[in-house]
Formats: C-alpha cells, sequence, structure tokens
C-alpha cells in the first residue's frame, strides 16, 4: 500500500493541519493548446484537404488546341484516437501516523476521505500529472513504444503503455521526414555519446545560430512566409540559441512571457517559442544510459498543421470521485481517447 504524506509523520512539534504545508516547486505544464490546433472529432473522422493546380500553360495558339485533364491535388486521411485511462485508490490507513491523520473524519466516516483536505490535494495534484500526460500522448505517443532494451527508445524501467495510447505528432513528423529528407534540417548534436557531450556541441560557438539560420534556409518558403508559423523549439536549443547570439552578435535576445509558462522571441523575422515540457518529458522518457534521444528538436510550422482531436469538449476528462462503503476504499477514474494528425505533410520542417 501506498503511503501518502509519509515524510511528514504525526506529532505535536510537526503541522497541526495538512493545508499548512508548502507545496513543492512543480514542473511548469505549459498550455498544450498554444502550440497546436484542437479538433472535436470522433474515430475515423475524415481529414481532407482540397489543393491547387499543378503547371499549366503551354506555348501555343490558334484554333483546335490539345485539350488535357487536369485534376486538382487533394489528400485524405482519418483520425485515429486511443483510449486512455487513470483509475486509482486510495485506502485512509495510507495516511495514518502522518499528518494526513488530522484531516480524516471521525468514526464510522473516517475511511471516507471524498469531503476531506486530503483528496483536494491529492485531486489537485492528479489534474497536474494528468497535463502532463496528454502532452506525453500528444508529442511523444508512439502505438509501438518499445524500451531500450528492447530496441525502442522509451528509458528502460518506464512502463511502455504510459506511450502507446496513440501515435504523437514527433513520431508523425520523424516520419514524414524520413521519407521527404530536404523537410529535415540535421542537428549533429545530438549524434554525441551523452547528454553532457550533446550539450557541450551544442553550446561551441556559432553552433545553435548556425543551426536556426540553416533551419530557416531549408525551410519551404510557404512556411517562411506564414505569418501565423511559428518555430517551435527545445527549452535546451533555445538557451543555447540565447548565448550564442550572446556572444557572437554582442546582441541580447530577448525573451517575452506570453502565457501559462511560454515564452517568445523574435530571430530573423520568425517567432521561436521556447517548449520547455519537450525538455523535461524526453529527458525523464526517451534515455538511454547516459544518452537522452534527441535532446535537441526544433518544428517550424503553423499551429493548424499540428492537430491533436478528442471526442469530448476537452483533453482532460472530468475525474469521478466516490467513496465505497463495502470495501472503505475511495476510487478515482477518468478516461478519454486522444489522436493527431499532421493536416499538410508537406508544410512542416523539423530539425533533430
Amino acid at each position: 500500500m501506498a503511503t501518502l504524506f509519509e515524510n511528514i509523520t504525526l506529532s505535536p512539534e510537526n503541522l497541526a493541519s495538512i493545508r499548512d504545508a508548502v507545496q513543492a516547486t512543480l514542473y511548469e505544464t505549459q498550455r498544450l493548446t498554444d502550440c497546436i490546433t484542437l479538433h472535436k472529432v470522433k474515430n475515423n473522422d475524415p481529414i481532407a484537404v482540397i489543393g491547387g493546380f499543378d503547371i499549366v500553360g503551354k506555348e501555343g495558339a490558334g484554333c483546335d488546341p490539345t485539350y488535357i485533364e487536369k485534376g486538382i491535388a487533394n489528400s485524405m486521411q482519418r483520425w485515429i484516437l486511443g483510449n486512455w485511462n487513470i483509475p486509482l485508490k486510495v485506502c485512509y490507513e495510507s495516511v495514518k501516523g502522518t499528518i494526513g491523520e488530522y484531516a480524516l473524519n471521525n468514526g464510522t466516516a473516517i475511511a471516507d476521505l471524498s469531503d476531506t483536505d486530503i483528496m483536494t490535494i491529492y485531486t489537485q495534484m492528479l489534474v497536474k500529472a494528468m497535463e502532463s500526460m496528454i502532452w506525453r500522448f500528444a508529442w511523444l505517443g508512439d502505438k509501438d513504444a518499445k524500451n531500450v532494451s528492447a530496441g525502442g527508445k522509451i528509458t528502460n524501467g518506464v512502463d511502455t503503455a504510459y506511450y502507446t495510447t496513440c501515435d504523437g505528432l514527433f513520431k508523425r513528423i520523424f516520419t514524414i521526414c524520413t521519407a521527404a529528407t530536404k523537410q529535415r534540417t540535421t542537428i549533429s548534436a545530438n549524434e554525441e555519446a551523452t547528454y553532457n557531450a550533446q550539450r557541450s556541441k551544442m553550446l561551441e560557438d556559432g553552433y545553435a545560430t548556425k543551426l536556426i539560420d540553416t533551419l530557416l534556409m531549408d525551410a519551404d518558403s510557404r512556411i517562411v512566409d506564414d505569418e501565423d508559423a511559428v518555430l517551435l523549439v527545445t527549452r535546451g536549443l533555445a538557451d543555447a540559441l540565447t548565448n550564442d547570439v550572446k556572444r557572437t552578435y554582442k546582441t541580447i535576445m530577448p525573451w517575452e512571457a506570453v502565457s501559462d509558462g511560454f515564452e517568445q522571441t523574435k530571430y530573423g523575422g520568425v517567432t521561436i517559442v521556447k517548449v520547455s515540457t519537450w525538455d523535461r518529458l524526453i529527458a525523464s522518457g526517451e534515455k538511454s544510459g547516459e544518452k537522452v534521444n534527441l535532446p535537441f528538436r526544433a518544428v517550424f510550422a503553423n499551429p493548424r498543421q499540428l492537430m491533436v482531436g478528442t471526442n469530448a469538449d476537452a483533453l482532460i476528462s472530468d475525474l469521478d470521485i466516490w467513496f465505497s462503503k463495502k470495501e472503505r476504499r475511495n476510487y478515482i477514474y477518468s478516461t478519454g481517447q486522444i489522436g493527431t494528425a499532421i493536416l499538410e505533410s508537406d508544410m512542416i520542417h523539423a530539425a533533430y
């Protein structure tokens, strides 16, 4: 049985109430909808894209021209939604002997935590964990996920079921860039043998600025010309670029806080957004020994191209909380569906 608040024992010299405990500094989970487009869909719903004409207009004039047929470019794919669920149970005995005991009900109701400070704090922390879960599914999800020891990229000891709900946007982007290599700018620093070496390479003089300059030159002009396109980058890459600009050009790159932990700046007229949540999820979930899997990443696209779908009104479902009088346990349950898609495969450019 997991013990709640096990490090804060019950004694007069400790806290008088669980509400007096100071919340630890947690990682800030940024708002996912600031860098993707959310769609309310059903499984197998179509995603249709109408394109334009191919090249037209040949030399010639006069009577009896030769008529040819020309189609309009188009494509269609379908939403594939995967299921996730969070089934949890809590027994009041897990808080006995800790500061949480002060918050227990008395008498027969002692086992019912539903109206106590214990459940309030528990569910608050759970919602934060669910926000991180949605990011993990949306970006790092992989229906074929395997641990490093099995030939995959998920850190050994981490249950791959935390990743297999759906294929995430990174997996889709990697697939696109493998088939269309011109849509990828290689980050050689990622190929170093340890994270320290990866980071050292990224911090070399001129490396980060040359990388971003190359990425912008490599990218399709339609993306560069799209005023709503943004360059999403890991925090490690953003910090390296900031330091490199300062060293190389003797200029301070100003980062502006926008919303829910996101910071953005301008470089060569392009909006760059620092996605710190990527760094945390990659470092904790995709590590092999001392090496992190592609710790430096960038995605250049209009957020409308990066789609996340669900069949509900929101990505995070409500919590169903109840107390069972028979088992004398408290239960929490939540479930939902999520899937991802790239709207136009040729309208993203990535660096990794």
